[in-house]
């Protein structure tokens, strides 16, 4: 594997070194177009898909590219499969790789471990997502912002598992994810100071009055001791009250699992029903209230 990567390597320097010394400007005046395999640069138009190591198009294009890494300096519609993909101009189609980078608006569906885009009308599914605006569009993923258009939001809450709850809240209003950290004085250290991410959706349903459900995974953080996991749902009903801040009220239900039985559930005074399912699961009934600032 190592002779290969090596080899690789060597394969793309000697292209590189082989490649006529042009400003793009040039290359654009002469038409000269390099289709190695290993590295490719080729101008505006080039009528067949980029396939290599490294792929470089300059100008608009509209065939695929598919290599390690995929560069279209100007407008790209077609598909980018890479570990590493960028178009400099406006993308419509799919980006597949470790990292996409749109710099102009998209259309499509970007899926990576990071996209990045201007303008986002479309879908990004990954770990990160980044866009500049929105104007169409779903991101999916464990962190997404959106710097203009986007959903961003802290709250502080008390529910039946915890007596305080700190909450970031990231995503669009349609989807969005939250980091949350909780902690409970009524019982032991151990079980007390909990952690967990959630999801949910905002719908709005008058000026003043939304709709907001969501889904939230916590757990305590005695690691290599007994866990406990909590899988809670609360259909929120809000209410802004000043500009930026909203309060929330819900009923909840919340599954509680023990890992080696001798876990200890949360008391407070918002757990208004407990029902032991067996040893390691119990089912608690409750309620939640929360202030937001949006």
């Amino acid at each position: 594997m190592r002779n290969f990567i090596l080899f690789i390597i060597l394969m793309i320097v000697i292209n590189v070194g082989l490649l006529p010394a042009q400003t793009q400007e040039s290359q654009e005046q002469s038409g000269a177009n390099v289709y190695s395999f290993f590295v490719n640069i080729v101008n505006e138009p080039f009528h067949f898909p980029l396939v290599g190591l490294v792929n470089i198009a300059i100008g608009n294009h509209i065939l695929p590219q598919i290599g390690l890494i995929n560069f279209n300096l100007n407008n790209l519609s077609s598909l980018q499969t890479g570990l590493i993909n960028f178009v400099g101009g406006d993308f419509a189609g799919l980006q597949i790789g470790l990292v996409n980078t749109t710099g102009g608006s998209f259309q499509g569906a970007q899926i990576s471990l990071i996209n990045l885009t201007g303008k986002i009308n479309g879908f990004q599914i990954g770990l990160i997502n980044y866009a500049n605006t929105i104007e169409n569009g779903i991101p999916i993923g464990l962190i997404s912002i959106v710097r203009n258009g986007g959903f961003k939001a802290v709250e502080l809450s008390i529910n039946e598992i915890a007596h305080t709850n700190f909450a970031f809240k990231t995503g669009v209003e349609i989807f969005y994810t939250s980091f949350n950290v909780s902690w409970n004085p009524t019982i032991d250290w151990g079980y007390s100071l909990l952690t967990g991410i959630g999801l949910g959706t905002h719908i709005s349903i008058s000026d003043n009055f939304f709709f907001n459900p969501e889904l939230t995974f916590m757990s305590n953080m005695n690691i290599g001791d007994t866990n406990l996991y909590y899988f809670s749902f609360a259909p929120n009903l809000g209410f802004r009250i000043a500009y930026g801040f909203s309060v929330l009220v819900a009923p909840t239900i919340t599954w509680v699992h023990s890992v080696n039985n001798d876990g200890e559930i949360s008391k407070t005074f918002l757990a208004l029903y407990n029902h032991e399912i067996n040893t390691k699961n119990n089912l608690l009934i409750g309620g939640r209230l929360a202030l937001r600032f949006q």
